[in-house]
């Protein structure tokens, strides 16, 4: 298959800068949705919790998704292309900004029907090395009937996306407070996070 990367660099950097967020459909060839759609049917699943180390608590109430973490090493031939699109953002995100990520941390989500995510920043009250959050939709054949969009709150007001597949979504991890909104067919995604040294700030903050 294709190890085509297709995301827009330059209104990538221009759009993150001036609004804190940017979003792109057919970043993702359809053969590599595809075979990442079949592998998250294949993965392991755990119920998704909130809140960090010791303190994260499974609360349906608030999120109801279920996680499969991905790690460096993995070796499935998509895993790998999803990786390598993940290092390439990587990359440019610090020759533009200079923001030192120097990791990422990233895994399969499934919301069964009527799952959701109430609205929640990225980032935790005591860590705040998340600085980046990056999501790839894996949803074929999606129709906005079929809910479970990714609902931004901005300042101007609220920012519907639709989670189709192959496109992409990222933004300012703590400053974009987001939600999902429930879904009424099951809905995958792949979500991450760029990583930085605790404490660092954003050059244009």
């Amino acid at each position: 298959m294709s190890q085509s990367i297709m995301v827009n660099a330059s209104e990538l950097i221009e759009q993150l800068c001036e609004q804190g967020w940017y979003y792109q459909q057919n970043v993702i060839p359809g053969e590599w949705v595809t075979a990442l759609a079949d592998l998250c049917h294949k993965r392991t699943f755990l119920q998704a919790g909130i809140g960090q180390g010791i303190k994260n608590i499974i609360n349906e109430a608030i999120r109801s998704d279920s996680i499969s973490w991905i790690e460096p090493r993995e070796t499935e031939p998509a895993v790998v292309y999803y990786l390598s699109l993940v290092d390439e953002i990587q990359q440019l995100l610090n020759r533009e900004f200079y923001l030192g990520l120097n990791g990422f941390e990233g895994h399969f989500s499934r919301y069964p029907q009527g799952a959701f995510y109430k609205p929640h920043y990225d980032c935790f009250a005591q860590d705040k090395r998340r600085a980046v959050t990056l999501i790839f939709y894996i949803n074929q054949n999606w129709r906005p009937e079929n809910g479970g969009q990714l609902c931004l709150h901005l300042p101007e007001g609220q920012k519907v996306i639709e989670p189709v597949a192959g496109s992409m979504i990222c933004f300012l991890s703590e400053q974009i407070l987001h939600e999902v909104l429930p879904t009424h067919v099951e809905r995958m995604a792949l979500t991450g996070w760029f990583v930085r040294h605790q404490g660092q700030d954003y050059f244009y903050s």
